[in-house]
């Protein structure tokens, strides 16, 4: 699994291949692209908890910025001001640049991406350190290091029932509500089904659905994949 170095980037923003939208030159490094922060960010109310079942919006207040100021040990959820569109043969990971690292904030949180992803990325933003840090739209927050995918995925996420995150913007919260087994503990539990607590619920579910692989994929799709 190579990294793209600037020249491989290069060429696929040429080809249209990658998209990285706006675009700055200057921002393309040896082997990464520096991303910038977008103006709204999501700050968490202190002393909530998280329903794992519901939306998150009531636990964070939104905020535009001009300046903001992250204290030592604060959080918040942000969003890269650039549009991406990942083709199907490249991963991306997000990583921390050295200029933002040394003034102790941390972004490594959310790092990865997947093949065939499109939307406008929501970053995480711990102030691991001991200086109060501003936060300021447009300043080059991250970078994007890409990196090859060998052979092509059989799905990529856009092509993934529950690819929740595709197309995304503005929306910079966790949709875990939405993952396919919690949804069917909601529907189980809507329809008067005899359920159990939700971890029980969870445990059996992966009691009953784990099986070998080679039963989970259908002769189509192993053809596709090469092993038919």
């Amino acid at each position: 699994m190579a990294v793209l170095s600037d020249a491989r980037i290069l060429e696929y923003l040429f080809d249209k291949k990658l998209t990285i939208s706006p675009i700055i030159y200057d921002h393309i490094q040896p082997s990464s692209i520096d991303l910038t922060l977008d103006r709204i960010i999501k700050v968490p109310k202190p002393g909530r908890i998280v329903n794992m079942l519901d939306k998150t919006d009531d636990c964070f207040d939104e905020v535009s910025i001009e300046t903001y100021t992250l204290r030592p040990g604060g959080f918040v959820m942000a969003q890269i001001r650039e549009r991406l569109k990942i083709p199907r043969n490249l991963m991306g990971m997000i990583q921390n640049r050295n200029s933002i690292v040394r003034l102790g904030l941390n972004l490594g949180l959310s790092t990865y991406i997947n093949p065939g992803y499109e939307g406008q990325l929501p970053i995480a933003i711990h102030n691991i350190g001991a200086l109060e840090v501003p936060l300021i739209p447009g300043m080059r927050i991250c970078q994007l290091v890409l990196l090859d995918v060998e052979p092509e995925p059989h799905r990529d996420y856009s092509q993934r029932e529950n690819s929740k995150y595709q197309g995304e913007s503005g929306y910079l919260l966790s949709k875990i509500y939405e993952e396919p087994e919690l949804k069917e503990f909601l529907r189980k539990k809507k329809n008067g089904e005899n359920v159990d607590s939700i971890s029980k619920f969870l445990e059996q579910r992966l009691r009953e659905k784990s099986k070998d692989i080679r039963e989970q994929l259908s002769e189509e799709e192993l053809r596709e994949i090469g092993l038919l």
